[in-house]
């Protein structure tokens, strides 16, 4: 299988190519870079443009992967494509399933922050309807010249569905021979009193709504693949607290070589990836790349 990247001649094409990289690295597979150029031929407009209008965008294409070629990850096989689609998304997809591609790594908007991952109209696209792993860089990011993925986290929240991801995730650790725990994120309003009597209440609440987490991840990944994985998953399980998604991410630590797994929404349709409002939060506070599953239906890795 490969790994379908999407490059541009911005910083993000930059950081999606370091992250394809990476990956690339820890699994053994091939990349496939690719530049889309939309066309009104590709959307099906009548053939009254002559070649001077496909010929131009054509040779642009060409010219940014050079640029990809000149930037590419040391001990990494890639090829270069220009494709023409009627639009980037759709592009990527195609070619995505002309491949057989395991995943589409993308880049964060510019407009983002730098380190955190910013969501432009292709990835948005991409993120609420693709069929397989979407792979999403911080905007800036860059990795060392023999850097891998050294730890997979599994965001885990208990919805339906999150014992898919857990399996997913575990495998995904597996195959890329990297570690694995489970991070789950407790976001509640700041204290409005302090002292002893209810700062132990808080925390009595926290400890019992951990207690039942742990047991809603024994039972979905058990009912999802039986064995000891589940109580290996329950054992490792990190929470981060805080008075806002971005403070309770940042509560867990984290280091280079992390990747976090994040499922799709419990109402996202079979075989596709669409984020609900939580995860998105997630995503955008995430401080390092995120592997995006889409629901059950397709084999996503």
């Amino acid at each position: 299988m490969t790994i379908v990247v999407a490059f541009t001649a911005q910083d993000s094409g930059t950081s999606a190519l370091e992250l394809a990289g990476v990956l690339s690295r820890s699994t053994g597979e091939p990349l496939v870079v690719a530049v889309v150029v939309t066309t009104p031929h590709a959307a099906g407009v009548p053939d009254f443009i002559d070649g001077d209008y496909v010929g131009p965008l054509t040779d642009w294409g060409r010219a940014v992967l050079d640029q990809a070629r000149t930037s590419l990850p040391t001990g990494v096989e890639a090829s270069f494509e220009v494709r023409q689609a009627s639009s980037i998304p759709g592009g990527l997809l195609e070619l995505a399933a002309d491949v057989d591609a395991s995943a589409i790594v993308l880049g964060s908007s510019t407009k983002g922050p730098l380190g955190r991952i910013s969501l432009g109209s292709v990835t948005d696209r991409l993120v609420h309807s693709a069929p397989l792993p979407v792979l999403l860089a911080p905007r800036g990011y860059r990795a060392g010249a023999t850097a891998r993925v050294r730890r997979v986290n599994i965001g885990y929240g208990g919805s339906k569905g999150a014992g898919h991801v857990a399996v997913v995730g575990a495998r995904l650790a597996e195959a890329l021979g990297a570690g694995v725990r489970v991070v789950s994120f407790a976001v509640r309003p700041p204290r409005r009193f302090y002292g002893g009597v209810e700062e132990s209440a808080d925390e009595l609440v926290i400890d019992r709504w951990v207690k039942r987490l742990k047991d809603a991840l024994l039972k979905q990944v058990e009912a999802a693949d039986a064995g000891r994985l589940g109580d290996r998953l329950a054992r490792s399980l990190v929470v981060g607290e805080g008075v806002s998604w971005s403070k309770a991410i940042w509560d867990v630590e984290w280091s280079d070589g992390d990747l976090l797994v994040v499922g799709p929404s419990s109402s996202a349709p079979a075989a596709r990836l669409f984020l609900g409002s939580r995860a998105s939060k997630i995503v955008r506070s995430a401080p390092v790349p995120v592997y995006l599953v889409p629901a059950p239906g397709r084999r996503t890795h």
